[in-house]
């Protein structure tokens, strides 16, 4: 069996919004993680794990969090704890947990407050959540879904991002066409280059006047060039357990039955369907990233029809000034 080195737990399929592009369907009902298939899961993974903590929204459940944390904690093994967020329900009481057990915090915040509450709604209590981060000197990062609602305000919100000192960086994540986000309106070719060029000004603004650099994690792998595979999933070390107990190869594969791996009793992660699958596109030859190319999320490349003009390799070649 190939060993787990990152491990995606959905705590609770239950989210307090309703994201317009949310490729798991999440709502207000759904089921929440038992503590035995946390502790089933915790056994699955190699000593070495990154463990993500999502949902749904997993602030819903608090109390998950605080017995995956400690038993982390008991268990001594070199596992690196995050949890995915939208911060709303963010208090003193887990932030201060966060901080305690060195858990890394990414928030999903897709744009300035007027364009987030437009998306997402709740801005301002994602806002507030981002402030008791502050107070507590607890660093985060942003996930950011980029759509065509917001591709042209990214310099606004690396803007808004800038004023916060404990703000590592910003990362871009593409449409994933799949639950809500199918009927999504993507941004095209035109629309994502000129929204590379805004952001990317904007980052040259920034850090030239701050110390830690903002950094944006899409330009970090055009500068570090190829990698042997794009993540985890593309390579067969990656999982993700749903509230049920069900497997998936990742998170955004979450809910797919095609997909799935088995439950967490019996774990079938033999043949994993995702590692064969490599971001490609016509202008490949031509491109100024050839021999050097990131590649994309096998997640992505499995759901969505970019068998022309790939989102990715068009923010790619952007952020490559190409």
């Amino acid at each position: 069996m190939i060993s787990i080195t990152s491990l995606t737990l959905a705590l609770t399929g239950r989210c307090n919004l309703r994201c317009g592009y949310c490729y798991l369907d999440a709502c207000e009902t759904g089921a929440e993680m038992a503590d035995e298939t946390i502790d089933k899961a915790l056994g699955l993974v190699a000593d070495d794990c990154h463990i993500q903590l999502t949902g749904g929204e997993p602030c819903l459940a608090p109390a998950k969090i605080v017995y995956l944390v400690e038993k982390a904690a008991r268990k001594g093994a070199k596992w690196r704890l995050a949890i995915q967020s939208n911060g709303t329900l963010f208090n003193r009481e887990l932030v201060q947990l966060f901080k305690e057990y060195d858990v890394q915090v990414g928030i999903s915040l897709d744009g300035p407050p007027d364009v987030h509450e437009r998306l997402r709604g709740r801005a301002d209590a994602t806002l507030r959540g981002l402030q008791l981060l502050a107070g507590a000197k607890v660093p985060f990062r942003v996930t950011t879904v980029v759509s065509r609602g917001n591709i042209g305000h990214l310099d606004r919100l690396a803007l808004l991002l800038a004023g916060w000192p404990n703000c590592l960086g910003l990362g871009l994540d593409l449409l994933v066409h799949k639950g809500r986000a199918s009927t999504m309106p993507a941004a095209n070719s035109e629309e994502i280059g000129q929204g590379m060029q805004k952001l990317t000004q904007a980052l040259t603004f920034i850090n030239k006047r701050r110390v830690p650099k903002l950094r944006l994690r899409e330009l970090d792998y055009v500068n570090r060039g190829a990698q042997q595979k794009f993540c985890r999933a593309a390579t067969g070390e990656s999982l993700a357990v749903a509230p049920d107990g069900r497997l998936f190869p990742c998170g955004q594969a979450m809910g797919a039955k095609d997909l799935c791996l088995g439950t967490i009793d019996r774990p079938r992660l033999v043949n994993q369907p995702l590692t064969g699958l490599v971001l490609t596109d016509p202008h490949c030859r031509d491109c100024p990233l050839a021999g050097r190319c990131p590649g994309d999320c096998p997640g992505r490349l499995y759901f969505n029809d970019t068998c022309k003009d790939n989102p990715a390799c068009v923010m790619y070649r952007a952020l490559a000034g190409g």
